[in-house]
């Protein structure tokens, strides 16, 4: 069986252009309409795109949000998300349409409508958000305002194409160090996290283990008598805490009054029975 080669990359030519498929962009310009074909290419090539399959609706939206991504970079606002998705579907469905035209119906008005595309394909794809209000929405929030250089590389763009925009690259290698930096951050609160887990698991194995062999202790055994010298008994924090509730339990005969010490009868009933009205009382006496 013959290994596949990775290397191979797809290529459909239209006219004499050829579209050859590409995973991003160039750094420090902007992408033309060819740019954005050949990405939607590579999107839908399941090889690549590690999946079985990809609509375009997804290679779309993907691609929308890179161009989105690239454009800022550069310090420049678009449109929104969705309507650049709108744009790339049109205009691949076009090259689609053209590149698929059976070479029998390849007559002189397919060649003018070719050529057109692929005239037109060597200019700026132009996501730019023309509407000022929007705009300065988008500055405000940001926090960063266009200035007199970045209008110029967008009439460059637009045109001669000759410019390039060197903060972009220098933006590109800080958003990954931050995306690096914040992976790594993530990795380090999980491990943490694990051995959080780990632990809490730990003690509460101990604490469990703990129970079961104070199990049958009586509170004589946990809570030792007076030394013979008259000295206080060593009482542990468990033997307290089962001395403490056999001391309020009473017999069965005497009554949660009887049991209750007299300084304590006016706020509870029993040792788990607060008096009604008394955190009402208390909300009072704050809002005082």
């Amino acid at each position: 069986m013959e290994s596949l080669d990775t290397e191979v990359k797809v290529r459909k030519t239209l006219g004499t252009v050829e579209y050859v498929e590409s995973s991003g962009f160039t750094q420090g310009i902007l992408p033309t309409k060819k740019d954005v074909v050949q990405n939607m290419l590579y999107l839908l090539q399941p090889k690549r795109a590690g999946q079985a399959q990809r609509s375009k609706e997804d290679a779309a939206q993907l691609l929308a949000e890179h161009l989105q991504e690239h454009w800022l970079l550069c310090n420049l606002h678009t449109i929104a998300t969705k309507n650049i998705k709108k744009i790339i579907l049109k205009m691949y469905e076009e090259f689609t349409k053209l590149y698929q035209t059976r070479k029998q119906r390849q007559n002189q008005a397919f060649t003018e409508r070719a050529d057109k595309f692929n005239e037109s394909s060597e200019k700026l794809f132009d996501i730019f958000c023309t509407d000022t209000q929007t705009r300065n929405k988008l500055e405000e929030y940001s926090g960063i305002k266009m200035t007199g250089t970045e209008w110029k590389f967008l009439e460059d763009q637009r045109s001669e194409r000759k410019m390039y925009y060197e903060d972009c690259t220098d933006k590109q290698e800080l958003k990954m160090m931050e995306r690096r930096r914040k992976i790594q951050c993530l990795e380090q609160f999980r491990k943490l996290a694990k051995e959080e887990k780990e632990g809490n698991k730990a003690k509460e194995t101990t604490y469990k283990s703990d129970e079961q062999s104070d199990e049958g202790t009586s509170v004589e055994e946990s809570c030792p008598a007076e030394e013979e010298n008259g000295g206080a008994p060593g009482f542990s924090l468990r033997g307290r805490r089962k001395r403490r509730c056999t001391a309020w339990s009473g017999s069965s005969a005497a009554s949660a009054s009887d049991a209750m010490p007299l300084e304590c009868q006016h706020i509870r009933m029993s040792i788990r029975r607060v008096r009604p009205g008394f955190y009402e009382t208390v909300d009072k006496v704050k809002n005082c």
